[in-house]
C-alpha cells in the first residue's frame, strides 16, 4: 500500500477488509480493542479524526445519517476491530519507519512513507495556530512539547492505535516540520499498511478542516 497507488487498488483493499469484518464477533471485539457495542453486540461505535462511526458485520456508516465513509477510513476502522492483537498501546511514540523492523543505522526510524504527511508541512506552512486549531477541531489533545521540543497532539480515538503529530515551528536555521508517530507497538494491532492508511487519512483530515484543500479535487482519500 503506498500513495501511489490509485483510488482503485485501494478500494480493492477496502473489500478485502469489509469480507473479513463480515465474520467478525462484533461484542467481542469491541470489547477486546477497547470501542462500545450496542446491547444487543451487533454494533461497535467508534470516534475517528473528529467523526463517529458504526461498525457492524454489515460494514462502516457514519453515525450521522447521509455522510459518506471515505474508502481508507472503512479499511482502518475495519481492519482495526478484526485485531487478534491484544494488551494495551504503548506510551511510546515512534516514526512509522521504525515500524518495519528494517530501519538501521543513520537512517534508523526513516521510512518511503514519510512522504505521506509531507502535504502537511507544504500546506500550512509556519502556521501553527492553523494546524493546532484544525487538529483539536478533529479531536487531538495537545500533550505540550515534546522532547524534541515540537508541539505535540495526540488523537486517541481507537484505544489501541493512538497517533501523534508533532508540529517543529520555524527557526532562523530550519523551516518548519509536521510528523506523525505511532504508539512503538502499533503493528501489533494494526499492519503495516493500515498505518499508511492512516496516515493518508489524518492528513486529508487535516488539510480539510483547515480549508486547505477542497473535496473531491484535492482528496487523496476516495470515496463510496
Amino acid at each position: 500500500m503506498s500513495r501511489t497507488k490509485n483510488s482503485a487498488a485501494r478500494i480493492a483493499y477496502c473489500e478485502r477488509q469489509l469480507e473479513n469484518l463480515a465474520r467478525v464477533d462484533i461484542r467481542a471485539q469491541a470489547e477486546a480493542m477497547g470501542l462500545a457495542a450496542d446491547e444487543a453486540g451487533k454494533t461497535a461505535r467508534a470516534r475517528f479524526l473528529g467523526r463517529e462511526y458504526l461498525i457492524s458485520n454489515e460494514g462502516v456508516r457514519d453515525a450521522e445519517e447521509g455522510r459518506n465513509v471515505p474508502v481508507d477510513t472503512q479499511s482502518v476502522l475495519a481492519h482495526y476491530i478484526a485485531s487478534r492483537g491484544r494488551g494495551e498501546a504503548s506510551l511510546e511514540f515512534v516514526p512509522i519507519g521504525r515500524l518495519t523492523g528494517l530501519a538501521s543505522g543513520a537512517s534508523a526510524g526513516t521510512s518511503p512513507s514519510d512522504q505521506l504527511f509531507k502535504p502537511l508541512a507544504d500546506k500550512f506552512g509556519p502556521d501553527y495556530e492553523a494546524f493546532r486549531k484544525a487538529a483539536l477541531a478533529l479531536g487531538a489533545k495537545h500533550v505540550g512539547l515534546s522532547q524534541a521540543g515540537a508541539q505535540s497532539f495526540v488523537f486517541d480515538g481507537l484505544p489501541k492505535l493512538p497517533v501523534r503529530a508533532e508540529f517543529f515551528e520555524a527557526d532562523e536555521e530550519f523551516g518548519a516540520e509536521i510528523k506523525i508517530l505511532f504508539s512503538s507497538n502499533a503493528t501489533v494491532f494494526v499492519m503495516y499498511e493500515v498505518l499508511e492508511l492512516t496516515i493518508m487519512s489524518l492528513v486529508v483530515a487535516l488539510l480539510l478542516e483547515a480549508g486547505l484543500i477542497s473535496c473531491p479535487d484535492d482528496c487523496q482519500a476516495s470515496f463510496i
